[in-house]
């Protein structure tokens, strides 16, 4: 999906407002923790420190412009993932936990441990796209064409149509939720190649993908550009309306997880994606709205 003009012109803005750490330089240790039960309901001062997955940082970066000019709020986001984002949420080291699956059993339990109530937000609904180098010449995979990709059944694109030439898997850390619905949705219980690279993000798969011909690998559909070729997956393309009934077999949804209910500036923020301008500035960016 085309990131629109307003997608560049955010992620600017909040590049030159915010200290946002698109890179992910911006480490969750040096969080300072405010005072709890503050009247904004922030930890930070004045600002709303968020962590975790890429897919839904976006979106908080989308919305920052909104609430500095609203609030005066700062937005302060860490890219790292999913794990990571629940852990520094637990912790306490953050507003909000920005994530691409729930909370597991594990994880609730040690929120329990810790006095720490997660709640969950859906702000957007997703997809994971695979993607390929734009001069392969497959257009679609089955479900189970790709368990035996990321299994090594299949070695080569000769084996599914294409040259004969090594297929390259890519796939994300351990940690990061797209992986694990990957893993759940594609794998099962098959357990991925040894072969396998691993990536940090989705940006550093997309940039691998378009710079070596045979590789394939798997992004969330809002970072899908020109530089990649994304595949059907049993035939089905990724569209709002796929993936909004379903039927596109990747879906997901997006989360963002507060420490108890939140109130205030917090609560406006989680809530911002049911508005209007929040649906807004989420069809225009290539996200999608929850209806």
């Amino acid at each position: 999906m085309k990131k629109t003009l307003s997608v560049i012109r955010s992620i600017l803005l909040s590049a030159l407002l915010f200290t946002i750490a698109a890179a992910g330089t911006l480490k969750a240790e040096i969080f300072q923790a405010g005072t709890p039960g503050s009247p904004t309901g922030l930890l930070s001062g004045n600002s709303i420190v968020i962590d975790g997955a890429p897919s839904p940082g976006l979106i908080a970066n989308l919305f920052a412009f909104d609430f500095l000019r609203s609030d005066g709020v700062i937005v302060r986001v860490n890219e790292s993932d999913t794990e990571r984002g629940i852990y520094t949420l637990l912790y306490k080291n953050c507003d909000i936990a920005s994530t691409t699956r729930l909370m597991n059993d594990k994880e609730l339990a040690e929120a329990r441990a810790l006095g720490v109530n997660p709640v969950p937000h859906t702000v957007a609904l997703g997809a994971i796209v695979m993607v390929v180098h734009p001069g392969n010449t497959l257009k679609s995979l089955t479900i189970d064409q790709l368990r035996k990709i990321y299994a090594g059944t299949y070695t080569k694109w000769s084996q599914l149509g294409g040259p004969n030439r090594p297929i390259v898997l890519l796939q994300r850390e351990q940690g990061s939720g797209t992986v694990e619905t990957f893993n759940d949705i594609v794998m099962g219980k098959t357990p991925v190649s040894m072969k396998v690279i691993t990536l940090f993000n989705n940006r550093e798969i997309r940039t691998r993908v378009n710079v070596t011909p045979n590789a394939i690998g798997y992004i969330g559909h809002s970072w899908i550009d020109q530089s990649v070729k994304p595949l059907l997956v049993n035939g089905i393309d990724h569209t709002p309306n796929t993936i909004k009934n379903g039927t596109y077999p990747l879906c997901r949804k997006l989360y963002m997880y507060t420490n108890e209910k939140p109130f205030g500036v917090l609560k406006r923020f989680v809530e911002y994606s049911s508005t209007v301008d929040g649906r807004e500035r989420l069809t225009e960016n290539g996200f999608i709205p929850v209806d």
